[in-house]
């Protein structure tokens, strides 16, 4: 079966790996964990990874603006990014549109991965794994990889095991993805709109790293300069200061709540 599997893999053109990822946000409430499903695309190219629950909320808008409807995108989506690598250069970026309305943000990602591979192995969904070991944004990671499933990739940004990541995990058990469902992608569930719809802004991984800093600080400052320049319209100054004051609230409540990401070391 192993033998079947791997040639049936080897064979095949594109994939879709669908992964369970739990997470602890806030530390403070470790009763509040997220499951989402996160979904691993691969090519013979490239592979993405997203949640599959802003899949379908943009696929749906992208569906109604062409029959000349405004939807609005899910607001129970927790995980924004799209993961790219490409696997001819190796290179790992992350596109999001989290930290402004106006705005897509590509931070290219040039890190490498420094495994150590261990001895000990397990049977994990059903495939028979390996443990690794890494230390990557300010945790210690637990990997288990297959060989049966001969991709060089995984989860997140996690890649370059001698197999597919069955499993990974940080050492406190605030954030773990494990494989789900493996099987074969047709042309419908591609991401083909990912760099589509916002203005894009192309930033290093360490310019980022300053970005987001000052975004925690002031999370609003985006959205304020948008509304006091007359972007965005109001029917009175009071009206923009009232809607201004409960966005500038809602978002410094949500960075509060976030106080857990999975690269712990971007906020310390």
């Amino acid at each position: 079966m192993i033998f079947l599997n791997l040639v049936s893999l080897c064979s095949a053109q594109d994939y879709r790996f669908t992964y369970n990822y739990k997470s602890i946000p806030d530390t403070l409430r470790k009763d509040s964990v997220i499951n989402e499903e996160m979904v691993l695309d691969v090519d013979p190219d490239k592979s993405l990874f997203f949640s599959l629950r802003k899949f379908i909320s943009d696929s749906t808008m992208a569906e109604d603006a062409k029959k000349g409807l405004m939807t609005m995108p899910d607001q129970n989506i927790h995980t924004r990014y799209i993961i790219k690598k490409n696997y001819s250069d190796s290179k790992v970026s992350l596109t999001t549109d989290e930290f402004s309305t106006a705005y897509k943000f590509v931070i290219a990602d040039e890190r490498k991965l420094n495994w150590k591979l261990l001895p000990q192995k397990e049977i994990i969904s059903g495939y028979e794994c390996q443990k690794a070991e890494l230390i990557f944004g300010g945790r210690i990671w637990s990997a288990w990889f297959t060989e049966t499933i001969p991709f060089h990739d995984g989860p997140y940004k996690f890649r370059d095991l001698p197999g597919l990541i069955v499993k990974i995990e940080d050492s406190k058990g605030y954030h773990s993805f494990q494989l789900k469902e493996v099987k074969k992608t047709i042309s419908s569930e591609i991401y083909n709109n990912i760099d589509v719809g916002k203005n894009i802004r192309n930033l290093t991984f360490s310019e980022f790293i300053k970005f987001y800093k000052d975004f925690r600080k002031d999370p609003s400052k985006d959205f304020r300069q948008r509304a006091m320049s007359g972007e965005i319209y109001y029917e009175s100054d009071e009206k923009r200061s009232e809607h201004m004051r409960i966005v500038e609230k809602l978002r410094k409540d949500r960075i509060k709540r976030d106080n857990n990401i999975i690269e712990i070391d971007m906020i310390k």
